[in-house]
């Protein structure tokens, strides 16, 4: 039951991110008044009106539909028929429902837990220019999930992933800076980035990584003051720059 209902949040915080994505926005389109349904908590007319637009294909109202008969709002919580959804939506191009498949293969929501399928929907929504999914792609290649452990290659996702601002890549590349598995060792350069995955990006719905303020802090420890003074002077994206060695195809996903 805890399982489920931990999976159950995995998938739900998709969706608040769309939501609050969409929050500050008019509701001019018949999604968008879907989306205004559901943070209204009226669901059976957020269903009606995403059914409606499924109906003709556009791709996210099958993310929104999956997500809502995944997390039993309006109804009774069926993951297999959420994941329908979202494969419908996937091969349409919608990137929300290529992440919620992904997330569904990873942690066996409604499937069974495919790694490999998982790496090909993650794959799938990088090369639409999802930086989620990037940060995803890293994951599968650090902890050899479904794959041959690369570090290099973990290093070039995550780098990806820092570039598009995103807390967990950001978190996740000044990890391998740490280490000096994937990427040279570089503690200023690591402090930089993990502070900043301190800080939301409430523009996108990211949330900041949960760890990262406490561990930059304890990272600042073991620098000295002249390091720690050099690295709060330097920038993510200097940081970035000096790393750019890390993708050496950034056009190549």
């Amino acid at each position: 039951m805890m399982k489920t209902q931990i999976l159950r949040a995995a998938a739900g915080a998709l969706l608040a991110a769309e939501l609050l994505a969409f929050g500050s926005a008019a509701c001019a389109a018949p999604i968008d008044d879907g989306v205004a349904y559901l943070k209204a908590g009226k669901y059976p007319e957020a269903m009606k009106v995403f059914k409606a637009e499924a109906a003709k294909d556009v791709p996210d109202a099958f993310f929104y539909i999956g997500d809502m008969v995944n997390q039993g709002l309006g109804q009774k919580s069926i993951p297999l028929q959420a994941t329908d959804w979202w494969e419908k939506g996937a091969y349409l191009g919608s990137e929300k429902c290529q992440l919620a498949l992904s997330m569904a293969y990873r942690n066996g929501v409604g499937v069974r837990v495919e790694p490999r399928q998982a790496l090909l929907w993650d794959r799938e929504a990088a090369r639409a220019g999802s930086i989620v999914a990037m940060k995803n792609i890293g994951d599968y290649f650090a902890t050899g999930n479904g794959v041959e452990i690369d570090a290099k290659e973990a290093a070039k996702w995550y780098y990806r992933a820092a570039k598009g601002g995103y807390p967990e890549g950001l978190r996740a590349l000044g990890d391998l800076l740490k280490s000096g598995e994937g990427a040279p060792k570089n503690l200023q350069a690591a402090y930089v980035l993990i502070q900043a995955a301190a800080k939301p990006v409430e523009e996108k719905g990211w949330e900041a990584d949960r760890n990262a303020a406490a561990d930059a802090r304890i990272l600042g420890h073991s620098l000295t003051a002249d390091e720690l003074a050099a690295a709060e002077k330097t920038s993510v994206a200097d940081v970035l720059k000096s790393l750019a060695a890390l993708d050496p195809e950034p056009g190549r996903m």
